[in-house]
């Protein structure tokens, strides 16, 4: 047996489920894998786990109210709006940077003329002092105003202008959703659907489930390359204690790029509820 194999069993040996014969393969493994009898001694308090379990919690073995998966798809639309909506946003504001750098680069030549034709009102200006204190007087309060005028109104259509760095960045990443992924149990009827986006220090992940009893303490066990393996936290299908959202947030330390599989679990008994698989890996 692989390592994988082993480690999909080692709850139900922890609870002396396994038929003798596949119970002697994991047996003979564990005897030469350190890995797989280090996760097994991790699974040794499962059974002090089950001893927790009243019978209210076997009541609430029934599929999740109606009303409950209607407000997660309604959640689920208004995002996706939402993020039409800052996608356009963003769309907007980059036309009106563009325009604006096209109307400044269509006006830029207006200090170059004023510059060059600075020299000829300032002679101008010199004939008109030579024809007398008052033509020069007058020469001299005509001729300043338009200059003054057009650097105001540079001025004016020039500051307005946003720059590439003043776009709302942060918007932008909101609006880029992670990929989506599925899975699901026909035998038991549970699906799952887990988004996932790059995190700082590893993945960040969205999961939400369907026809998993109420009350079932869950968590996910991430696998990636090279046989490494993290369980985020845990929660309870169906708990309405969590604040008003669609899907269970929690990370992992494995990065997205790796992640190969997600198995969502039953924390009592170690067994996996809905394996959801990252195509092409």
């Amino acid at each position: 047996m692989t390592c994988e194999e082993v480690r999909m069993s080692l709850g139900v040996r922890a609870l002396g489920a396994l038929d003798p014969e596949e119970a002697l393969e994991v047996d003979n493994h564990l005897a030469t894998c350190e890995a797989c009898a280090a996760e097994l001694l991790e699974l040794e308090d499962v059974t002090s786990f089950l001893g927790k379990v009243s019978e209210r919690d076997v009541e609430l073995v029934a599929s999740p109210p109606r009303q409950v998966l209607d407000r997660l798809l309604d959640d689920r639309a208004r995002r996706t709006r939402r993020g039409r909506m800052l996608l356009l946003s963003a769309a907007s504001v980059a036309a009106l940077v563009v325009g604006g750098a096209v109307w400044t680069a269509v006006t830029g030549d207006g200090p170059h003329m004023t510059a060059a034709s600075a020299p000829e009102r300032a002679t101008s200006s010199d004939s008109a002092a030579s024809s007398g204190p008052a033509d020069a007087a007058a020469s001299t309060a005509e001729q300043p105003a338009p200059l003054a005028d057009q650097n105001n109104e540079l001025r004016a259509t020039g500051d307005p202008l946003p720059s590439p760095s003043a776009l709302p960045t942060k918007q932008r990443k909101q609006a880029v959703a992670g990929p989506e992924f599925t899975g699901e149990n026909a035998a038991d009827g549970y699906h799952a659907t887990i988004l996932a986006w790059p995190a700082e220090n590893g993945t960040e992940l969205a999961v939400r489930l369907r026809g998993v009893p109420d009350g079932t303490p869950c968590r996910v066990r991430v696998a990636a390359g090279g046989g490494r393996r993290d369980v985020t936290d845990g929660w309870v299908a169906g708990d309405d204690g969590h604040e008003e959202r669609d899907a269970f947030k929690t990370t992992t330390g494995l990065p997205l790029a790796d992640i190969v599989r997600f198995d969502v679990i039953d924390d009592r008994t170690g067994k996996v509820l809905v394996r959801v698989k990252v195509p092409g890996r």
